[in-house]
């Protein structure tokens, strides 16, 4: 019982324990840690807020999103090859810089070497403060640092790329509107410059207010050739030549002045009332398509000077550290929890054994 009891300490608990710190002190890697902290800051943001809510928060959600954004890709295979590209990271994980158990070989897969960068890599949002936390680790502290900085100059032109791509869709979309507002606009100018040589005038309204003046005058004549009518009529015969003309004077007007009036009124074959609605539905379609124009010309200059820039630029807070000492493994640490746990297994072992024996006794 006491040679069992021994050797199954020796096989339980002291080899593996043994083994396991030797590995740890020994021959686990040790990897330095790089650290930067960054602010995504969009340029394009309003100075003067519209509301209380976007001035208590104001890029919340978009740095959130950005950040999410910029999490996946680090994490992607993307960026993966563009650092191994650079750094010739598969090269280092194959190498006796990892230790054999964490070492990749020729026959582990692109997911393996993937995942091994995704356990070197590690990025955290902060919400209180709309931060970004970007740390690498790598069994150099000088090539930690350098791939760090490497990784967020490629993300920031990641983003903005992308807000380059969803700025030339816009541009885009806002150029072909351009080219048809500006086909309506001259259609609408076409037809109203139509409508001017075709009743050969530039403004029904101004020939309206000019036969009113003249509408207005010519009531004043035919009353004055009136009342000069009343006051031969009293003393003179009705058949005598002034009375005659003065009487024909006064018909000439009447029949002037309702051909005048007929034409406002639209009675007439011109119907000047009904080309007056033309003329002014022809001339606001010109002032509507012209505004419309308008509008889209100053969208488009927006969209043309969005589409060019950095929307996105990224505020270092803490630049890439350089350790001067390895992050991890916590040595220590590892190795009480490696006693504490095979010392647990071997006590639950034995235990289990003194209760089957005590069970066949």
């Amino acid at each position: 019982m006491k040679i069992l009891k021994n050797r199954g300490f020796l096989f339980l608990f002291l080899i593996p324990f043994l083994g396991l710190s030797y590995y740890i002190v020994f021959v686990q890697t040790e990897l330095y840690k790089s650290t930067s902290t960054i602010l995504i800051k969009d340029l394009k943001s309003p100075t003067t807020p519209t509301n209380m809510i976007t001035t208590l928060l104001p890029n919340a959600n978009s740095n959130m999103q950005d950040s999410k954004l910029i999490e996946k890709y680090i994490y992607s295979m993307e960026m993966f090859n563009k650092i191994d590209k650079k750094f010739k990271l598969k090269e280092h994980y194959m190498s006796r810089d990892i230790d054999f158990l964490q070492r990749k070989y020729p026959f582990s897969t692109s997911a393996d070497f993937l995942n091994l960068y995704k356990k070197r890599v590690i990025v955290n949002y902060d919400v209180t403060s709309n931060t970004l936390d970007i740390s690498f680790l790598h069994t150099n502290a000088k090539m930690a640092k350098e791939i760090l900085e490497f990784i967020i100059l490629e993300a920031e032109k990641m983003l903005n790329m992308f807000n380059r791509d969803s700025g030339d869709k816009i541009l885009k979309f806002i150029k072909n509107q351009e080219r048809n507002n500006k086909e309506i606009l001259l259609s609408s100018i076409e037809k109203l410059l139509n409508y001017q040589n075709r009743h050969k005038t530039i403004d029904p309204s101004i020939d309206i207010k000019s036969k009113s003046k003249i509408i207005s005058k010519l009531e004043q004549e035919i009353i004055q050739k009136e009342l000069k009518y009343s006051k031969l009529k009293q003393y003179m015969n009705s058949s005598t030549i002034e009375i005659r003309s003065i009487k024909a004077e006064i018909k000439t007007l009447k029949d002037k002045l309702n051909s005048i009036k007929n034409s406002l009124s639209g009675i007439s074959k011109n119907e000047l009332n009904k080309n007056l609605f033309e003329f002014e539905r022809l001339k606001s379609d010109v002032e509507f398509n012209k505004e419309r124009y308008r509008q889209t010309l100053i969208q488009l200059d927006l969209a043309m000077i969005e589409a060019t820039q950095n929307s996105k630029n990224f505020i270092i807070i803490t630049k890439p550290t350089l350790s001067d000492s390895y992050s991890q493994p916590d040595k220590l640490k590892n190795i009480i929890t490696i006693f504490m746990a095979l010392f647990m297994i071997y006590g639950i072992v034995s235990m289990i054994y003194a209760i089957i024996k005590d069970h066949r006794d």
